[in-house]
């Protein structure tokens, strides 16, 4: 989509404001018809902007109080050794295989059902 739609050209300037520290987590921001007539744009096209800011984490919308700067997600990485897989092998199967055991699923059990 290119830079030029309004409403990401208001998501990158609300971004920056919120980056500088204009409004600090947790803080409370003006509302969409505000921000609608400070860029001379539709509050659609400010409400779309802020909805964009929501979906990176960045922005936090209470219904019925208001669009507040939201703390910064943490992060998790989730890690995937792919040099440990071998084709056709799940990672597990692989792990097995290094360590000279054959990768088995099925399970028996000898619980009895009353």
């Amino acid at each position: 989509m290119p830079r030029d739609t309004p409403y990401l050209q208001v998501a990158d300037k609300l971004r920056a404001r919120i980056r500088a520290g204009e409004w600090a987590v947790g803080d409370k921001l003006p509302s969409r018809a505000r921000f609608a007539e400070e860029y001379g744009v539709g509050q659609s096209v400010a409400q779309r902007a802020m909805e964009r800011l929501i979906i990176e984490g960045i922005l936090e919308g209470r219904a019925g109080s208001g669009t507040y700067v939201r703390r910064a997600r943490e992060r998790r990485r989730m890690v995937r050794s792919r040099h440990r897989e071998q084709r056709g092998k799940s990672p597990f199967a692989s792990d097995m295989a290094e360590l000279d055991h054959e990768a088995d699923w099925e399970c028996t059990s000898t619980a009895r059902v009353p």
